[in-house]
C-alpha cells in the first residue's frame, strides 16, 4: 500500500509489551499517552478515539443532567440556581459540544452497526471510506446546527438581547 511503512515483528512485539504494561492497573498515566499514538491504525484508530470521546461526553451529559433535574424535589432553590447558571455562554458552547459528541456518536455507531450486518464491509479500504462517508456526513449536519446555535447564543448570552 502506498505510504505505509514496514514494521518489523519484533517492533509490533515490542510496541504491544509496552502496551499491555501501560493498561495494567498500577501503571501511570504518562506511558498509556506516550505509547497509544504510537499505534499505526490511523484513520481508524482516530474513528474509535472520537467515538469513545463522544460517548463520555455524552454519558458526562447524561449524569449532569439527571443530578440537576433531581435537584426539583430535593432541592428546589438549587435547581433555580442552577438554571440560572445554565444561561451563561459557557453552557451554550457546552451545547455545541454536546450536539457534534451526540451527532458523531450516532453517525459512527450507524456506520458500525451497518457494516456489522455487512461482514464483508470490514475491508481496511472500505471502512477508510465509510469513515471518510461519516466525517463528510458529520460536517454536513454539525456546520448548520453550529451556526444555528452559536447565533443564538451570541445574540441572547453574549449580547445580551
Amino acid at each position: 500500500m502506498i505510504g505505509s511503512e514496514m514494521i518489523r515483528p519484533e517492533e509490533a512485539r515490542k510496541r504491544w509489551r509496552a502496551l499491555e504494561w501501560a493498561w495494567t492497573p498500577g501503571a501511570g498515566l504518562r506511558v498509556v499517552l506516550q505509547e497509544i499514538p504510537r499505534y499505526r491504525g490511523r484513520m481508524h484508530q482516530w474513528a474509535w478515539v472520537v467515538n469513545r470521546l463522544a460517548g463520555l461526553g455524552t454519558l458526562l451529559f447524561l449524569t449532569l443532567h439527571i443530578l440537576d433535574t433531581s435537584l426539583v424535589y430535593f432541592a428546589p432553590t438549587w435547581y433555580e440556581h442552577a438554571l440560572a447558571l445554565y444561561r451563561h455562554p459557557l453552557f451554550g458552547l457546552g451545547e455545541l459540544i454536546l450536539v457534534g459528541c451526540v451527532l458523531w456518536h450516532g453517525l459512527n455507531g450507524l456506520r458500525i452497526a451497518i457494516s456489522d450486518f455487512r461482514p464483508h464491509l470490514w475491508a481496511a479500504e472500505i471502512q477508510a471510506r465509510l469513515i471518510l462517508g461519516t466525517v463528510i456526513a458529520f460536517f454536513a449536519l454539525y456546520i448548520p446546527a453550529f451556526v444555528i446555535m452559536g447565533n443564538t447564543i451570541l445574540q441572547k448570552g453574549i449580547l445580551g438581547r
